[in-house]
């Protein structure tokens, strides 16, 4: 996956902090990316408990956020990790990002998959080019 620079030295950070190899030549794909945040360190976080601590954090952060802003806040209680991929597909098209990439950046099989993660005048832009070309199918 390619990332955005931010996020890339962020995970930069965290692998060195693990004593992890930055370069993704010399990384162990029997290694988990997420460490277990229980005693043992080099076992990977399942899924779901993942998901649960995305969860927590999504509602501290709202209950921090809640007296300024209430509507986010409320954004924040309903957040999941797929409300952060859906986020990641929409500002990175949003921005100018090729629906291609963002496509295979999200491993979907089909840019239709991908299109639902546009807004607006993109959709029709989308649409647009879909019937313009759509005879030479």
């Amino acid at each position: 996956m390619a990332l955005p620079p931010l996020a890339r030295t962020a995970l930069d950070q965290y692998l060195a902090q693990r004593r992890l190899p930055v370069t993704p030549q010399r990384w162990n794909p029997k290694t988990s990316l997420v460490a277990s945040l229980g005693e043992d360190g080099d076992a990977g976080i399942a899924g779901s408990r993942l998901g649960r601590v995305m969860r927590r954090f999504f509602a501290q952060a709202a209950d921090v956020i809640e007296a300024d802003h209430p509507v986010a806040a409320e954004k924040l209680r309903r957040a999941s990790p797929h409300w952060m991929r859906h986020s990641h597909a929409s500002h990175a098209l949003a921005s100018g990002a090729k629906l291609t990439s963002v496509r295979d950046n999200l491993r979907h099989a089909s840019i239709a998959t991908t299109s639902m993660y546009l807004h607006g005048d993109e959709i029709q832009r989308a649409r647009d080019m879909d019937q313009a070309f759509a005879a030479r199918k």
